[in-house]
């Protein structure tokens, strides 16, 4: 936007004075769509190939977004026009996410989703720095706004082709295996079910008459309320609108507070302010990687998330107090800051996602991983939406050093909440760690008086 606002010379009808205001509303029309077509775009995703799914939505979003820089050159100045676009646009984008969570768990087992999804993720911080790069370039000028938008159409949608003819959906397409569901801890419980059986064959025969011998590709896809039902579904949900919230609102409103604040006395102009709100990215970069290793080492997601969400709500305080003490402390604050609340978000929207829509309760069902995902991000796309907007009412046209201080409150108790909203998974989790202790106990003990004790050890150092 950029390129319309009234400080870069007013494109009508955004060259008022209530100009920021309007801009703002085309953002809400935005997040606001996107959140209610993607809660559509899983249930479909998952009944129909998703190749097809995501080429047409990628198209789409190249041809919306070309018609919206065409406005540009056709000297549009009609707002219905442009919220009609962005509602469009919005509603082309949700069927990106759903689709691409479903892929990537198609093709990535268990044990290693966290830390591969992780760096996949990361193309999400990626797009923002380069996005505001693009924008702040000679595409954001007034006379040539409209390339912002044109630029990326052409190659979203030149790629929309080249996933229609080239993208297999699945390992099983191209001849190679199915990746395992099964985490590192499943497997170690497997083997301590097994050794326990080759004692008692008793104790491992229910698990065997439990098996499901019928083909996952005939069982058709889970409903959007039965995949709500999924145990910890509801639950990531909540704390992903708030994770959300949080992360949505220092990407809208982190350049602009920058630029309002003196950093080390200096006031920093917009694409300086812009340039400086990219490391809250770079953050977010090293966090989901990390988060998502931390998840893979410990079979944990929600103790992990939990504990990134809490670290953050210290570290909104630091950064609104300390941060504009120099440029040093402004850049190291808002890179931590990006570390920690960027981490759990990532993860929920990518591993998470993939995990609960591959659970053991619906095993069997192999097209559950994209009304998940759906529901997970929409969730929390209701929050981004929601945490932009929040900040616009407090802010209000204020001015002076306090005007973001409740931002800052409502940011701190946000991340809070998401955590709140995970402890009793968290609790869940560290029980299955005590339990998990004690069988391993169990385990050693046997082996120690079993003749069989070699071969289950080396069975259990191929595990570990």
């Amino acid at each position: 936007s950029s390129g319309i606002n009234a400080e870069y010379g007013g494109w009508a009808p955004f060259d008022g004075t209530n100009g920021q205001q309007l801009l703002g509303y085309m953002d809400t029309a935005f997040l606001l769509s996107y959140a209610i077509f993607i809660f559509a775009c899983g249930s479909i995703a998952d009944n129909i190939s998703l190749r097809y799914f995501l080429t047409g939505g990628m198209i789409g979003t190249g041809v919306t977004m070309c018609l919206m820089g065409m406005a540009g050159y056709w000297k549009m100045h009609s707002l219905a026009y442009f919220v009609i676009m962005q509602v469009l646009i919005g509603g082309f984008q949700a069927t990106g996410w759903p689709a691409v969570v479903a892929l990537i768990g198609n093709w990535v087992g268990k044990g290693s989703r966290g830390l591969i999804m992780g760096i996949w993720n990361s193309h999400t911080s990626v797009g923002n720095i380069l996005g505001g790069v693009v924008a702040g370039s000679e595409a954001g000028s007034l006379d040539t706004w409209g390339l912002s938008f044109i630029l990326p159409a052409i190659v979203i949608g030149s790629l929309g082709i080249v996933v229609f003819l080239f993208l297999p959906t699945t390992p099983q397409a191209v001849g190679l295996p199915a990746p395992s569901q099964s985490s590192k801890e499943e497997d170690e419980e497997n083997l301590i079910g097994s050794f326990q059986a080759s004692i008692n064959p008793a104790m491992g025969a229910a698990d065997s008459d439990e098996e499901d011998d019928q083909d996952p590709n005939e069982i058709p896809a889970i409903s959007f309320f039965t995949a709500l039902k999924l145990p910890g579904v509801v639950e990531f949900s909540i704390a992903l609108f708030f994770a959300k919230l949080v992360c949505y609102t220092f990407l809208f409103c982190l350049p602009n507070y920058v630029h309002s604040i003196k950093i080390g006395n200096v006031t920093y102009p917009p694409d300086k302010s812009a340039d400086i709100a990219s490391f809250y990215d770079i953050g977010g970069i090293v966090g989901s990687i990390i988060c998502g290793l931390l998840a893979d080492r410990t079979n944990c997601n929600a103790i992990v998330c939990v504990v990134f969400q809490l670290v953050s709500v210290p570290l909104l305080y630091l950064y609104y107090t300390q941060g504009g003490a120099s440029m040093v402390a402004q850049l190291c604050w808002m890179t931590l800051l990006g570390f920690f609340s960027n981490g759990p978000y990532a993860l929920i929207t990518t591993a998470v996602s993939a995990d609960l829509g591959t659970s053991e309760s619906i095993r069997g069902s192999a097209q559950a991983l994209a009304t998940v995902s759906a529901i997970i991000d929409g969730t929390g796309s209701i929050g981004a939406t929601i945490g932009p907007y929040l900040t616009s009412v407090i802010i209000n046209d204020k001015t002076g050093p306090d005007t973001y201080q409740n931002v800052f409150y409502l940011l701190m108790a946000s991340a809070f909440v998401a955590a709140l909203c995970l402890l009793r998974l968290m609790v869940k989790e560290i029980q299955r760690l005590r339990i998990r202790r004690i069988r391993r106990e169990t385990l050693t003990a046997s082996i120690q008086v079993d003749p069989r004790r070699t071969s289950v050890r080396g069975a259990d150092r191929h595990i570990d």
